[in-house]
């Protein structure tokens, strides 16, 4: 088994790590390094940089008036945050953050992913998707196919190490798989993922997934297609809104619908 390949681990709670666990709502998470990550706080209108070790807040900027909503990494020390109609650049620096550029966007962004060193922007209404750099300039738009929809309520999306693009549909029930230059390529579905939401790529053509219906995080082979259910109701998973996973601790960190614990951890045992 590879290290990315988290069909069949089996994964427990650390009793004594909990991650901004004051009631808020989290939108997205996202590992800044192995040790860190970055959280956009919709209750704050806020970016926090957390300490994935012991949770503790070790700083915040405020994205007012833009509530902040999905956030990726691009590069090292930048990142990139969606809110109402912009795309706000946060720079992150010696543990430090502070606010960039506000790209201007067509409509109500949610979904953001990186490609190289430009952001892949995920509307929600109607369904589009654009590449950008990170000076505003578009550079590929989604073609629609013409045919039956390829998308109906995208919210999330994240990017390979090998350059394709994967979308979660939430009414579609489906995750669809597009190259560089928004081509579509593949759509994969399976009864398992219902109300898909947050979405991470973890190598080796290996996704996890939120399954709002189901309370539950599928695993997704994408060179066969299989879904695996690796996590569930039973495990403390609460319509799930995204997740973020980390090679190196073999830790998953889960954001939950449940406001009064907001991020759940899993040890791979």
């Amino acid at each position: 088994m590879s290290p990315s390949d988290l069909s069949g681990v089996k994964f427990r709670r650390p009793p004594d790590l909990k991650v901004c666990t004051e009631p808020c709502e989290i939108k997205d998470i996202v590992m800044m390094s192995p040790n860190s990550l970055l959280l956009s706080n919709n209750t704050k209108d806020s970016i926090q940089h957390v300490d994935s070790r012991t949770g503790s807040t070790l700083s915040e900027v405020s994205t007012k008036p833009y509530y902040p909503w999905g956030i990726c990494m691009v590069g090292r020390e930048l990142a990139a945050v969606t809110g109402s109609n912009t795309v706000q650049l946060v720079h992150v620096r010696g543990g430090r953050l502070t606010l960039g550029t506000v790209l201007g966007v067509k409509a109500l962004c949610w979904g953001v992913a990186s490609s190289g060193d430009n952001v892949v922007v995920l509307y929600n209404s109607p369904p589009w998707l654009e590449v950008m750099d990170t000076d505003g300039r578009v550079l590929h738009q989604y073609q629609d196919p013409g045919a039956a929809p390829t998308f109906k309520w995208p919210n999330f999306l994240t990017t390979s190490s090998d350059g394709f693009i994967y979308v979660a549909d939430f009414s579609l029930n489906t995750i669809t798989k597009l190259d560089s230059s928004l081509k579509v390529l593949k759509t994969f579905s399976d009864p398992q993922l219902r109300g898909p939401y947050g979405i991470t790529s973890v190598g080796d053509g290996q996704l996890l997934v939120c399954s709002w219906y189901n309370n539950s995080i599928v695993h997704v082979n994408v060179n066969s297609g299989k879904m695996t259910t690796i996590l569930g109701k039973a495990d403390g998973i609460v319509s799930p809104r995204s997740l973020a996973y980390c090679p190196q601790q073999r830790k998953l960190f889960v954001c939950t619908g449940d406001d009064t614990d907001s991020i759940q951890v899993y040890q791979i045992d």
